[in-house]
């Protein structure tokens, strides 16, 4: 069902609120009572707003804080509420207790619009006498009984009063104190959760980091430079001339033998025994083409059925150049130089992984795997600088920060002093101590957590230090028995009565959180 809903002004009157509530098309109507001034407190004001809200056919509820309002009106069966959420939550019902009051003041609503209407007296014949029964007179009493009657009627009706009419709102603030305890935690990964007696389980965390770099080489690589050279001298085998092209192969005896090349063209004589000598050269460059004289005795192809060589003199010329050119150490240096680099940059690396809060053990950062490593140039290639290209996988342990919450979490609780509860949010969280590894791998360290609590004050313990008692002794009574954190704050209505409800009900109690 819709809601509409007036926010009054101080400044409204009787007349001003009727004419807001003749705009309403809704069939609930909420007034909301102003925070500052009172209007509309008398409960003949209720009456008349009760009754155009009915002729308007619409339910009526109220919000105030006003003592009076807040009296008056669940009697005459309207419902008041402290705040509009509350309000618009509820189903507008006054509390069972004020029913019987409601029809009271009904009652005495119509009493009142009769009693303003002229009664009309009912006539009777008189009343003969009975002369042998004559009736027996009534006894008056005296005018002191009369008063004495009136004085304990007017007694009982101001007892009535004392007890029912009085209301007080007691306002009281409980201590908020800091729970502080240290712990001291030992990290096992081979738990899977934690204990309250500071065992916690370690959680493995994988990185890879890459990097390259390079240095220049410190080695040498000899190379071969120019070719050797020398004389081969032919012997013919046949009694007929052999012609000899140039690009003949010679070379010496053995798999691994040097390979010569006859660089120009000749023809060996006719006759068993005819020699000819021609320029030969090594295939190859290096030293390795210098050979020693008579090294040089086959060729290859069918010229070796027809003829027989030899060097008579040692080939020379054949020579070598060194180039710089990456050796071990210097692979091993640059590797170890890259390594250390990243073994630098994987710590942060893990921490940008990590959630807030949890918490790295850096003794337990290790190298997991070397996933690539490549240096360029290769071996056995000359170079004056060495480059790597190195990828490594890390691994390390760390603790959670959710878990480490709630471990102080419980341990706070469990050491919650009695009659005290915490306060949300307020828990902080500090290590006293840095992770450090003990026997068996272990790591241990100290951390203090703290939190706000606050004192649980119980409503009918106040309530019955309360009762019936002035302002002042209420005030001195309540701070000497309960823990609060400032003087308690004590409204009564009437403002002018003198001492707090006799009833219970008729005390409210208010906590409000410390400044």
């Amino acid at each position: 069902m819709k809601t509409h809903i007036l926010q009054l002004e101080a400044s409204d009157d009787l007349i001003s609120v009727r004419d807001k509530m003749g705009w309403s098309k809704s069939g609930r109507i909420l007034l909301i009572w102003p925070e500052h001034g009172r209007v509309l407190y008398r409960r003949l004001d209720l009456v008349i707003l009760q009754r155009h809200s009915r002729s308007l056919g619409a339910k009526l509820a109220l919000v105030t804080r006003d003592p009076d309002v807040r009296y008056y009106a669940p009697r005459l069966g309207i419902p008041v509420y402290k705040s509009l959420r509350k309000a618009q939550s509820s189903h507008w019902k006054v509390a069972r207790r004020f029913r019987k009051a409601q029809v009271e003041m009904e009652v005495m609503q119509s009493t009142e619009e009769i009693g303003q209407q002229e009664e009309q007296p009912l006539l009777q014949p008189p009343r003969k006498p009975i002369p042998d029964r004559p009736e027996p007179a009534v006894p008056q009493p005296s005018p002191i009984a009369r008063l004495a009657f009136f004085t304990l009627g007017v007694l009982a009706l101001l007892a009535i009063a004392a007890t029912l009419l009085p209301s007080a709102v007691v306002k009281l603030t409980p201590v908020v104190r800091t729970q502080n305890i240290s712990v001291n935690l030992t990290v096992d990964p081979q738990e899977s959760s934690f204990s309250i007696s500071g065992l916690i389980a370690a959680r493995p965390i994988t990185v890879t980091v890459e990097g390259r770099d390079s240095q220049q080489t410190s080695g040498s690589l000899r190379l071969p430079d120019q070719p050797a050279s020398g004389q081969i001298q032919l012997t013919n085998l046949t009694d007929k001339p052999v012609s000899v092209p140039a690009g003949t192969i010679v070379r010496g005896l053995g798999m691994d033998a040097i390979l010569f090349a006859v660089t120009r063209d000749g023809e060996v004589s006719a006759g068993p025994g005819q020699t000819l000598t021609l320029p030969v050269r090594a295939l190859l460059p290096g030293s390795q083409g210098n050979l020693p004289a008579q090294s040089l005795v086959a060729i290859e192809g069918v010229l070796g059925t027809r003829l027989s060589a030899t060097n008579p003199e040692p080939t020379l010329h054949g020579t070598d150049r060194l180039e710089p050119a990456p050796n071990e150490d210097d692979r091993l240096k640059l590797s170890k130089k890259l390594r250390q680099s990243l073994d630098q940059t994987v710590l942060s690396e893990v921490q940008n992984k990590l959630a807030e809060g949890d918490i790295l053990i850096p003794s337990s950062l290790h190298l997991l795997n070397t996933l690539d490593e490549t240096f360029q140039p290769a071996d056995l290639q000359p170079a004056d600088h060495l480059d790597l290209n190195l990828r490594l996988e890390y691994q390390a342990q760390f603790v959670s920060a959710v878990e480490i919450r709630d471990l102080a979490q419980a341990v706070l609780d469990a050491n919650l002093p009695p009659g005290y509860l915490p306060l949300d949010g307020t828990m902080e969280i500090e290590n006293l101590t840095a992770p450090e590894i003990g026997q068996g791998s272990m790591v241990h360290w100290t951390m203090q957590a703290h939190r706000q609590i606050q004192a649980q004050l119980q409503e009918p313990e106040a309530i019955k230090l309360s009762l019936g008692l002035d302002p002042l002794q209420a005030k001195n009574l309540l701070e000497s028995n309960l823990p609060l954190a400032a003087h308690p704050q004590i409204s009564l209505f009437p403002s002018w009565w003198p001492r707090l409800p006799f009833l219970p009900f008729r005390i409210a109690i208010v906590n409000q959180a410390a400044r």
